[in-house]
């Protein structure tokens, strides 16, 4: 499989449902809620549009990202499905477009090395 010969859309299509996997499992296995609205109310911390930015703008102000997976980024950050989407949807799209890339490359150490400063991010650690 070779990510680079995919629309970065689709790309983003499967980072979002990759992430939204990895979010789920770590929840359930870790978190200790037992309620099914504690974990969607959770999960929005780690899924939403807005979140993905912020951690993308500070882990690339730390040099967190490789000049490849910067290029997959701003390849996805600029695939618009519709002229009203807002920047933090944008950037979204392209930190998703890195997670379906990795995930396609079969690259789950790096996956996870990502989950795991997301998670440090999100709980402010």
């Amino acid at each position: 499989m070779r990510p680079e010969l995919i629309n970065a859309a689709v790309l983003a299509y499967l980072g979002d449902s990759v992430f939204e996997m990895m979010v789920r499992d770590y929840l359930v296995k870790e978190s200790g809620l037992v309620k099914l609205n504690d974990f969607q109310k959770e999960a929005i911390k780690y899924v939403s549009a807005s979140s993905h930015a912020k951690f993308m703008h500070v882990m690339m102000d730390e040099g967190f990202f490789s000049d490849i997976e910067i290029g997959i980024y701003k390849r996805g950050r600029n695939t618009r499905e519709s002229k009203k989407e807002n920047l933090d949807h944008i950037h979204s799209t392209g930190f998703e477009a890195i997670i379906g890339t990795l995930y396609l490359e079969e690259n789950y150490e790096r996956l996870e090395m990502i989950f795991n400063r997301y998670k440090e991010y999100v709980n402010g650690k």
